[in-house]
């Protein structure tokens, strides 16, 4: 007999609730810890049982959890989050109702599953989400270094800091506030520099190179494009891409009539960040010309952003149709 386990994971604890084929009633509910031990004692108990599908959802480390869920022999299905709204709209919203749900879900071949990335994704997705950390948190401490100089009247001097004469001149300044701003700068540059010689490696495949043929498409953009999507097979069409780099429109029709919002910001916030990082290095060249016409219409009809996420929107579907047909860029006449 094959037995249902639904895990409702949290912070700091998690509910197993186990099922067997037929019956609604539990016959295993328990909370535990989300410590490696007890996730080690949940495992030895309701191995017992025999054969185990089990189906979580994928927030608090859960990869970790699932890996040895996995190692003892339990099949683990992760569950879409946003797509699992029999927990959402809950009337009677418990983790013991919740962990039920995701085990008769799993049960009856209703729940929707996320896709699941390799540890190799794994780990350069993690190597560009902490460089992107990383640097956000640099260009704040720069802001911060540019307050505390202004404060001091010394406007001309907050203009420079990011040089290396600025950077002289606070180091022998007597203000200790201005020299703790800039060694911490300067430890995040080092970290950041860090972390992109590791990156080194992964700019050598066929597959970031066909990327950064696209324009406005660097080494780290199609880095991140790589960790964020994974595989560009697991989308059937290029419309289904930018739907999960959230940069396709919410809608709202009803009665013939068409209503378009602002974008669905769901999926990668990363991938839709790069994305129209990329699209704002489009310029009125001859290499991208037809590119930034693009832009340039859009814009006049709805605006600069509007302008930015519809150019963003088209370099993942260019991208997209590369890597489909493994062919690079080619500029339009």
């Amino acid at each position: 007999m094959t037995y249902y386990l639904g895990v409702d994971l949290h912070k700091r604890t998690q509910t197993w609730v186990l099922l067997n084929e037929k019956e609604d009633t539990p016959i295993f509910t328990k909370v535990y810890g989300v410590t490696p031990e007890e996730v080690s004692v949940a495992l030895v108990n309701v191995t017992k049982y025999g054969d185990i599908v089990a189906a979580i959802e994928p927030v608090c480390g859960w990869q970790w959890q699932v890996d040895e869920m996995r190692k003892a022999g339990i099949t683990v299905q992760v569950s879409n989050p946003r797509k699992t709204v029999a927990i959402a709209k809950s009337l009677q919203k418990t983790d013991i109702n919740d962990a039920t749900t995701l085990a008769v879900l799993v049960r009856t071949g209703l729940l929707y599953t996320s896709t699941e990335v390799t540890p190799e994704t794994r780990k350069l997705r993690a190597l560009v989400r902490e460089r992107s950390f990383l640097i956000q948190l640099r260009a704040s401490m720069q802001c911060r270094l540019e307050s505390v100089i202004t404060r001091e009247g010394r406007h001309l001097l907050a203009g420079t800091t990011s040089s290396m004469k600025g950077t002289n001149l606070i180091l022998a300044s007597d203000y200790p506030e201005w020299k703790r701003a800039v060694l911490i700068r300067a430890d995040m540059t080092t970290y950041i520099n860090q972390i992109e010689r590791i990156l080194d490696p992964y700019t050598n495949t066929l597959l970031i190179k066909l990327l950064t043929t696209i324009p406005g498409v660097g080494r780290i953009t199609a880095l991140t494009w790589v960790a964020e999507i994974s595989d560009f097979a697991n989308f059937s069409s290029p419309e289904k891409l930018c739907a999960f780099a959230g940069l396709v429109p919410t809608e709202r029709s009803s009665g013939g009539v068409q209503k378009l919002g602002h974008i669905t910001k769901a999926g990668s916030t990363h991938l839709r960040y790069m994305a129209v990082e990329a699209a704002m290095h489009i310029r009125e060249v001859e290499q991208t010309a037809h590119l930034y016409a693009f832009y340039d219409r859009i814009k006049n009809k709805r605006g600069a952003m509007c302008a930015r996420v519809a150019l963003a929107r088209k370099l993942l579907t260019i991208a997209w149709h590369m890597v489909n047909k493994n062919e690079p860029y080619k500029q339009m006449v």
